[in-house]
C-alpha cells in the first residue's frame, strides 16, 4: 500500500515483528501493485476500482470468493436433506450463528452487493429444508413467506446496506 522502495520497508516490517519474536510467511507472503492488481488478505479482496461518477480511485473491499464459498457450504451442510428430522427451531438457531458471525465479520467492507446474494442464497436453503421437512412440493414461496421466516422462526435479517449509507434520524428538540 505504499509507491516507493517495498523492500526497504518489508525490511523494516521483518526487523520489527523480530523484535516481537515473530516472523513473516515467506509462502504467503508477496508484493504486489494494489493499483494495478487485486489481492486476497484475511479473507477480503481488496482491488482499486474507478468510480464511474466522478473518474476517482478508490479501494473496493470485499468478502473473497473462498470466504463466500465457505459460508455457502456452512449453510449448505445445516439446511441438508439429513438435517430434516431436527426441529426447525435448532436448524434456524445454528444457521444465525454462523450468519451473524460471519456478516459482523465482513459488514464493513463494500459488501452490499455480496450480503444481497447471501439473503437470497439463506432465504432459498431455509426454504428447501421447510419444503423437504413438511413435504410441499412447490417453491414454498406462499407457504412460507419471508414473514414466517423473520418474524416467525426467527431467521437472522442480513442488512443488505453498508453502515456508512444509512441515515440516522437526529433526535432533538426544534
Amino acid at each position: 500500500m505504499c509507491k516507493g522502495n517495498t523492500e526497504r520497508i518489508l525490511k523494516g516490517i521483518k526487523t520489527v515483528l523480530g523484535d516481537l519474536q515473530l516472523s513473516l510467511n515467506e509462502e504467503k507472503t508477496k508484493v504486489v501493485n494494489a493499483r494495478e492488481e487485486s489481492f486476497n488478505f484475511l479473507g477480503f479482496t481488496i482491488k482499486v476500482k474507478e468510480n464511474p461518477g466522478t473518474g476517482k480511485k478508490f479501494p473496493l473491499i470485499v468478502p473473497s470468493k473462498k470466504a463466500m464459498r465457505h459460508i455457502k457450504a456452512e449453510i449448505k451442510k445445516l439446511t441438508c436433506r439429513r438435517n430434516s428430522a431436527l426441529p426447525k427451531e435448532i436448524v434456524v438457531s445454528k444457521v444465525n450463528e454462523i450468519v451473524r458471525g460471519w456478516v459482523n465479520y465482513f459488514y464493513y467492507g463494500n459488501c452490499s452487493n455480496d450480503l444481497l446474494k447471501l439473503k437470497g442464497y439463506l432465504d432459498e436453503r431455509i426454504r428447501t429444508y421447510l419444503r423437504r421437512k413438511h413435504q410441499v412440493k412447490n417453491r414454498g414461496y406462499k407457504t412460507f413467506p419471508y414473514r414466517y421466516l423473520y418474524e416467525d422462526l426467527g431467521l437472522y435479517k442480513i442488512p443488505t446496506t453498508a453502515p456508512w449509507t444509512q441515515k440516522v434520524k437526529a433526535s432533538g428538540r426544534r
